[in-house]
């Protein structure tokens, strides 16, 4: 069988794609099925399912739902008005998911367009969004998670909540209710965040853990076209080096966060070689 880059997709015919691409994949599960069923430990033709022309009809569907109409203030009102990129694409919607669907298969994409909006959560927490045109990102976006989001959330512990569907708050009250019924001697629990976190996050780590559950490299290429091309640039550093002068400044920060290097000498304070 031919590898995927190997493959001469831009000569195709669209008919001539699908039936490739699922045939490479029933190959696949086929092997699987031979061996008793047990999936490999790193998931291959990632990239076949991706492409797959239903995949992108249903991300196409996913990607809308609750975004047709866009939340403006008029006069103090909310007002709601028609996503006009949405319906653009609705205008002539399979011909640009055929087009997308070549464009997963060359890893050939129009130059991306990322644009900040500021959103106030339910809390009161404005947070910075990183945006991208509905067509063709948004749509991938989705196309890759359905497709990959099974073996990733398979691959968490069962303590991982908030964004996971059925694992929200209530899901994580519950565990922690559970915890310390059946270990009484555990009294506190520690709630923390982190500031900036997706903007600060190394994009190696991301790289290297999804090679660890997904051997497809050009899966892995497409990623860094997809979610690994933008850089929080050098401001997000000063932000962070800001925010730990400005926590300096809290009389409490050395009882919250002592230094352990400062605090060797202290006699209460026992010293790595001691601390096992």
């Amino acid at each position: 069988m031919l590898s995927f880059e190997e493959i001469q997709w831009q000569s195709m015919t669209f008919e001539e794609i699908d039936s490739i691409l699922i045939e490479r994949v029933r190959i696949y599960e086929d092997a699987i099925a031979k061996r008793g069923g047990k999936r490999p430990k790193r998931e291959g033709f990632i990239m076949e399912r991706i492409a797959n022309i239903d995949n992108l009809r249903l991300a196409d569907r996913k990607a809308q739902e609750g975004k047709t109409k866009r939340i403006i203030i008029v006069n103090g009102k909310e007002v709601r008005i028609p996503n006009k990129y949405i319906q653009k694409h609705n205008e002539n919607a399979e011909k640009e998911l055929r087009d997308l669907q070549k464009m997963i298969l060359t890893l050939t994409f129009p130059p991306p367009n990322y644009r900040s909006e500021f959103l106030k959560t339910d809390a009161g927490k404005v947070r910075e969004l990183i945006k991208q045109n509905y067509y063709p990102w948004r749509i991938l976006q989705h196309a890759i998670m359905l497709v990959v989001s099974p073996r990733i959330f398979g691959s968490l512990i069962t303590d991982t909540f908030a964004c996971v569907k059925g694992k929200g708050l209530h899901f994580g009250v519950r565990r922690i209710k559970r915890t310390m019924r059946r270990h009484p001697e555990l009294k506190w629990f520690w709630k923390t965040d982190f500031k900036k976190y997706y903007q600060s996050l190394p994009h190696e780590l991301v790289r290297s853990s999804l090679k660890r559950l997904f051997k497809d490299k050009t899966f892995i290429r497409l990623i860094d076209i997809v979610v690994l091309a933008y850089d929080s640039g050098i401001e997000v550093i000063k932000e962070l080096e800001n925010e730990i002068i400005r926590n300096q400044r809290n009389p409490y920060w050395g009882r919250v966060k002592p230094d352990i290097r400062k605090s060797r000498n202290k006699p209460h304070r026992p010293s790595d070689e001691t601390r096992r």
